[in-house]
């Protein structure tokens, strides 16, 4: 995102940077997965920095000065979005992370949940089904319960599961060309499980899957991906 496709001076103008005396709060969002990433602060000039760059840039209360995200890591992040509040005081980008957005490793800055006690667990990628599903699914082939489906298939090894994804296929086909809209969704439940559990058994996660279309809708995978 550079200077062309943000106008800048526009948003500066509709922002209230009053009520935090020069700065505005910012949510940061992977654009690929929905998962919240961070939350920081940006002044007049980082706002300017970040659309004439494409790159996150952010105001340190504790330090006193700009930053760059990724400066010293190579975390960097891409701008791919950004959304105003209804009140005009605090923004929401949409990025594509590189690497991890937390200093301390994490994917997300998020990732203490608090229940009866401070609790370390990665928020989820934005609520999404899918990256629940493949949640679900990692547990039970960690876990290898007996009269769980899912165990049973994977046990038989990823051919057997690349033949259900066969089977499956051809019965979306089926349903898509023959029967109702409620057997299309039906079936493509179905594939679309199964192409999960594939995902895992490769040791590769949904998130990846929704990485690459990000990029082809961002238009920065190679030529012959693109659709």
């Amino acid at each position: 995102m550079g200077s062309r496709s943000l106008n800048v001076q526009a948003l500066l103008e509709k922002l209230d940077f009053n009520k935090l005396n020069g700065l505005v709060p910012v949510v940061v969002v992977d654009v690929s997965t929905g998962r919240v990433l961070m939350q920081a602060f940006m002044s007049k000039d980082a706002l300017i920095r970040t659309a004439e760059t494409g790159l996150m840039h952010y105001w340190s209360r504790s330090k006193g000065k700009l930053w760059l995200k990724g400066e010293e890591s190579g975390h960097y992040q891409k701008v791919r979005g950004v959304y105003m509040d209804c009140d005009g005081d605090s923004l929401l980008f949409l990025v594509e992370q590189v690497g991890v957005a937390c200093h301390k490793g994490k994917l997300s800055c998020f990732h203490r949940r608090i229940e009866e006690d401070v609790k370390e667990e990665e928020l989820g990628g934005g609520g999404s089904i899918l990256s629940q599903l493949q949640e679900v699914i990692n547990q039970r082939l960690k876990e290898k319960p007996e009269d769980s489906y899912t165990w049973r298939l994977a046990s038989k090894g990823l051919q057997a599961v690349i033949r259900k994804i066969h089977e499956e296929l051809f019965e979306f086909v089926h349903a898509s060309l023959l029967e109702d809209e409620e057997r299309v969704v039906s079936e493509a439940a179905d594939l679309l499980y199964h192409l999960t559990l594939a995902l895992s058994l490769r040791g590769m996660s949904i998130e990846d899957v929704m990485r690459e279309l990000a990029k082809r809708r961002y238009g920065e995978a190679s030529k012959n991906s693109a659709r």
